[in-house]
């Protein structure tokens, strides 16, 4: 059995159970954690005593350990008003995550896996200590060493967290009235070339070259962004297989840049990649090797 854990109007996640069920008739359920805590009621037993279950309504779903959780998980408690609805939020995704982390069926991805991309900073020195060309960045909120590094040479600002931001040039005179308490900043190189996007399931990359004259080609209308098949070097693709591993992922969507020179530099690795975009421009491959990951086949 495969489960879809999240939110039932997230479209990566209808778009993974349409693939599966409508396109390769392969049986997933949906588990809304927004009808749990509207109208439902959980037991999640560790070690688990055969007993696990969730109910949503007059819907009961009893939870084997050695199933497949396809995850997306989502705490919308920073967003009620309602104290009742807060503490629901928070219980539920307490209890269904520790579950998650610790039962021995695939999880896609487990709660609890060390992935640092919602700290930019860290996660660039891990991509660089596994063998990346990262592109040299600052953080912080000194006015003179932000404008003197966006002097230095093309410069993009993103996101300092794992909070999606798009990214856009940023000259040093911007930062002429900029006071300290409006930081921290995250500045990084800007590197001009194609975005090359890779999906790693297991042991299956799935890469895909976008060409645009925009700086964040996410930003652009479709029509001005030209998307084509890439295959990356052998061995460029075993290191991100590699590293996706050894942070402790089993699905991760990785974002590089490359240059003139063919060069690829390493922007970040993605723990819940918003896939569905690339997977209908590839056929549903990328739902397929996810499939095969979750029912225990190889990747």
């Amino acid at each position: 059995m495969i489960y879809a854990v999240g939110l039932a109007t997230d479209g990566t996640l209808a778009h993974f159970i349409g693939e599966a069920v409508v396109e390769r008739s392969e049986p997933v359920t949906l588990i809304d954690l927004g009808d749990l805590v509207e109208e439902g009621a959980w037991r999640f037993a560790l070690p688990d005593d055969g007993d696990s279950w969730v109910l949503a309504g007059d819907r009961r779903h009893d939870l084997s350990p050695s199933d497949g959780y396809f995850c997306r998980l989502a705490d919308l408690s920073v967003f009620e008003d309602d104290a009742t609805r807060t503490v629901r939020w928070q219980s539920l995704l307490t209890s269904f995550t520790a579950w998650l982390d610790r039962v021995p069926g695939t999880v896609v991805n487990r709660p609890g896996a060390p992935g640092d991309n919602g700290s930019k900073p860290l996660h660039e020195v891990t991509l660089a200590r596994h063998g990346f060309e990262v592109p040299e960045s600052l953080s912080g909120s000194d006015p003179g060493r932000l404008r003197a590094f966006a002097d230095a040479g093309p410069t993009i600002v993103k996101a300092l967290s794992g909070v999606r931001a798009d990214s856009r040039l940023v000259t040093g005179a911007e930062f002429d009235d900029f006071v300290p308490p409006q930081g921290p900043v995250h500045l990084q190189r800007y590197v001009a070339g194609s975005d090359v996007r890779v999906h790693v399931c297991g042991a299956d990359v799935h890469a895909e070259e976008a060409l645009s004259s925009a700086v964040d080609y996410r930003t652009a209308h479709p029509r001005d962004v030209e998307f084509r098949p890439h295959d990356l070097p052998a061995g460029l693709a075993a290191r991100i297989v590699a590293c996706t591993h050894d942070l402790g992922l089993a699905f991760a969507g990785w974002d590089l840049k490359r240059d003139a020179h063919g060069s690829y530099w390493c922007l970040e690795a993605n723990p819940m990649p918003g896939y569905d975009w690339y997977d209908r421009r590839a056929g549903g491959a990328i739902t397929a090797s996810l499939l095969r990951l979750l029912t225990g086949g190889p990747a």
